[in-house]
């Protein structure tokens, strides 16, 4: 919970705060039980000499929710601070942007080093007091904080109750306060994610008929998608008859939630409480036939505000980039050989916040579980773009192919194909011919076809070359 208050008091009559954390309604009689309590000492706070009585920003701003919430300003408090412990006021020059403070001379551009960063005079204060501030947080000042302190119950003290997160800024009744600062929880954004499969390869499929040595395998493959929260899941086009597990879709998902930053969830609204999930998006390679398969061929859970980047070639989605990933233990039998092994994978695996990433586009690896270990059963290169609601007006797309196709144009796939449609889907199928593992078979029986149109065309002009020679 979060929670702001504020109240009046006389130092030293009352030289203690007091903060209480109560559990509400928890008996059955109705009555609150006090779960725990932290004493503050205002009163050494107040006359410190390092000021903790309100922390100083870390930049002077007079907007925002970082603006400058004392009653003095910092070349108020930088006087005073002077005179307090027998030092000659400062001095400024003309623009306010240097000051001198006891032989020492400070400039804000020492401070501000992207001077573009700080023109807007709506957000940032003066130079003057941007300058003064400087100079009291390199004298040590104490800055804006927040601290964590200890609960604990008056009747066992010795026993820790748990830990509160606050701050307390303490200001003269003589001069008015400002403002309370405003600690409301920011409310959830409206973001759409958008998820482009362009393809899956090297799926581990199965078949009811086993097509036998050197046959290859045809299945009719779909990718479901489905993020947290959502009641139903999305489906992509199928791929009729795709080849030995590689399948081309070219198929955007959209899905629409709302993200709460502080807690870096997904909320659900609810009629008395709301829910909050990871936001956790997975996609899953299907057989078209569930007679054939129910359960997906792979798979892939990616939680945006913490995921691997998508690996640049197909070889390096391996399962050492997954964080739930563990090596299955090796067999009595296994032994390790380094002369045997041969790492193939990136040189670096990294992570990143889709929040604050927007976009990334490569491989990843596709598994199942198997026992309590997960196998890799194949990959999917996609990307991953995530956005708010008023840029994704700006940037409209359709789902799937369907119109506006922009943002990116997403082009019709080319796909391998038994039944030779299209001069591209021919190209793709020779493309797949070639890299197949029975290349030398079909080189083979293509060069016996070319020996027996040629011989077969020797015996049909045999006869009538004989008639001619004879005759002549």
């Amino acid at each position: 919970a979060v929670v702001s208050t504020q109240s009046t008091g006389i130092i030293p009559n009352m030289p203690q705060l007091v903060v209480q954390t109560w559990d509400w309604n928890a008996t059955e009689e109705g009555r609150d039980i006090l779960i725990g309590e932290t004493r503050i000492d205002l009163e050494n706070r107040y006359l410190s000499v390092k000021r903790p009585m309100c922390g100083l920003t870390e930049r002077y701003m007079i907007d925002g929710p970082h603006s400058w919430r004392d009653f003095m300003s910092p070349v108020q408090i930088l006087e005073e601070w002077c005179l307090a412990n027998g030092i000659p006021v400062p001095t400024y020059s003309s623009d306010g942007k240097r000051a001198g403070v006891n032989g020492e001379m400070f400039s804000s551009e020492e401070f501000e080093t992207h001077a573009i960063n700080y023109e807007d005079a709506t957000v940032w204060g003066e130079y003057k007091e941007r300058t003064a501030l400087y100079v009291l947080l390199e004298f040590g000042l104490i800055r804006d904080y927040v601290e964590k302190r200890q609960l604990t119950d008056p009747v066992m003290p010795g026993v820790p109750q748990g830990r509160i997160l606050m701050w307390v800024d303490i200001f003269p009744f003589s001069e008015k306060p400002p403002e309370p600062m405003r600690v409301d929880p920011p409310l959830p954004v409206e973001q759409e994610l958008r998820v482009i499969v362009f393809e899956v390869t090297n799926t581990e499929t199965i078949q009811e008929i086993d097509p036998g040595p050197g046959m290859e395998k045809l299945n009719d493959l779909f990718v479901q998608g489905h993020f947290s929260g959502d009641t139903e899941s999305q489906v992509s086009e199928t791929h009729t008859r795709a080849v030995n597990g590689n399948g081309v879709f070219n198929w955007r998902f959209k899905f629409n939630f709302q993200y709460a930053y502080l807690k870096r969830k997904v909320m659900i609204p609810g009629d008395i409480e709301d829910t909050y999930l990871d936001p956790i998006v997975t996609l899953k390679v299907m057989d078209g036939d569930p007679g054939v398969s129910k359960e997906p061929y792979g798979y892939v859970h990616l939680n945006l505000s913490y995921m691997p980047r998508g690996m640049a070639r197909e070889d390096w989605a391996i399962m050492d980039i997954i964080p739930e990933y563990e090596e299955p233990p090796k067999g009595k039998d296994e032994v390790y050989d380094p002369d045997d092994y041969t790492f193939v994978g990136p040189t670096k695996i990294t992570f990143l916040n889709l929040y604050k990433a927007k976009k990334t586009l490569g491989w990843w690896p596709l598994y199942k579980k198997e026992g309590d270990y997960l196998v890799k059963t194949g990959n999917i290169r996609m990307e991953l773009e995530v956005m708010n609601k008023e840029q994704s007006e700006k940037r409209p797309a359709g789902f799937g192919r369907n119109e506006p196709n922009a943002n990116p144009l997403i082009p019709e796939p080319i796909r391998v194909t038994t039944e030779f449609k299209g001069l591209q889907a021919k190209l793709a199928t020779l493309k797949f011919i070639w890299k197949s593992p029975n290349r030398c078979k079909f080189i083979i029986a293509i060069i016996l076809q070319l020996f027996g149109f040629i011989f077969g065309a020797l015996l049909w002009n045999a006869p009538s070359s004989l008639t001619a020679s004879l005759a002549g």
